[in-house]
């Protein structure tokens, strides 16, 4: 009977520190994660500066680096674009070949507008992608524009305004590349026109914040 009851006791103690481990270290199959934990894999990138699209110049953006990019750059994620080449009407697209852009250089990125109007302080406080879980389904679009029903970027924009937040999965990079998904959320800072008048003239930047461990968490 002794042996039995440390038996008993034994294989209560094995499964209430497996049970906690789990709790603690666990993700369920959506990549979202219960709790956070201290290597959440979270990176911010507080600003990155793009030129409007103007030839091969430096309008693309690297999400994973979070690095400025050429138009034509190898490890492009998306580029900043305008309607019509205009000057006004932008958004983002994905970086590598979808329907038309059989030639384009880069990997494919997809979309998705979570909120239609948020400040920066706003922004800071998103924890999650608002998605019961992440798959292809949760991202439509190749672009921030979904044919012009999420609208655009406007331009000037100042950093007090209130902006889009889109999420994004790098679709190509995290299959090709990186060997596991990468999520992320991203919203237009603010836009200065360098060259009134001219096109090419408008820089414009963007706070991003990628989860390199696959998780649907984004709290810096």
């Amino acid at each position: 009977m002794k042996f039995l009851s440390k038996f008993k006791f034994l294989f209560a103690f094995v499964f209430a520190v497996g049970f906690s481990f789990s709790i603690l270290n666990g993700c369920d199959d959506s990549g979202n994660i219960p709790t956070p934990i201290s290597d959440s894999g979270v990176v911010r990138f507080d600003s990155i500066g793009v030129l409007e699209k103007f030839g091969n110049n430096n309008c693309g953006l690297n999400l994973y680096n979070g690095t400025t990019v050429l138009r034509d750059g190898a490890l492009k994620d998306a580029e900043l674009s305008d309607t019509n080449s205009s000057g006004t009407g932008f958004y983002l697209v994905s970086g590598g070949a979808y329907l038309d852009q059989l030639s384009a250089l880069g990997y494919i990125t997809r979309f998705n507008r979570i909120y239609s109007s948020m400040t920066m302080d706003q922004f800071d406080t998103i924890t999650v992608i608002p998605a019961g879980t992440l798959d292809s389904l949760d991202f439509t679009e190749f672009n921030t524009h979904a044919g012009g029903v999420w609208g655009y970027f406007s331009a000037p924009m100042l950093l007090s305004d209130s902006k889009p937040v889109y999420s994004f999965w790098l679709k190509q990079k995290s299959s090709d590349f990186i060997g596991r998904n990468i999520y992320g959320i991203i919203i237009p800072r603010e836009a200065t026109d360098n060259a009134p008048g001219i096109i090419g003239g408008y820089r414009m930047s963007f706070e991003v914040r990628i989860n390199t461990k696959g998780y649907n968490y984004f709290k810096p």
